[in-house]
């Protein structure tokens, strides 16, 4: 499935950055696999030459204090202030107005 990410964003067009949401199956198989595809996509995200150019995954949480996780399996997050964004009102709200600035 690591191949399928990747391939999906090579074939789209340079610098792709994929938003992954619904990765609940990935917890699921965790122990058969679903872990190294969360990190081998993770990784290649992290490195500027390779597919995909980033990478958003989508962790919905109850709290946006806890370490994000799928189903209870911690997704593990280098560094808090690059690789983690609690989508509040706030973050939304400015997402909204960059995009009204931009069109």
């Amino acid at each position: 499935m690591s191949e399928r990410l990747v391939g999906t964003a090579e074939e789209a067009a340079p610098r792709t950055v994929l938003f992954v949401h619904n990765a609940g199956l990935l917890a699921r198989c965790f122990d058969g696999g679903g872990h190294d595809l969360l990190v081998t996509v993770q990784q290649a995200a992290r490195r500027p030459a390779q597919s995909p150019h980033g990478l958003w995954w989508l962790c919905p949480m109850e709290d946006p204090k806890q370490t994000p996780s799928l189903d209870g399996r911690t997704v593990e997050v280098v560094d808090r202030a690059t690789e983690w964004a609690v989508l509040d009102t706030l973050f939304l709200k400015g997402l909204k107005a960059a995009a009204t600035v931009g069109a």
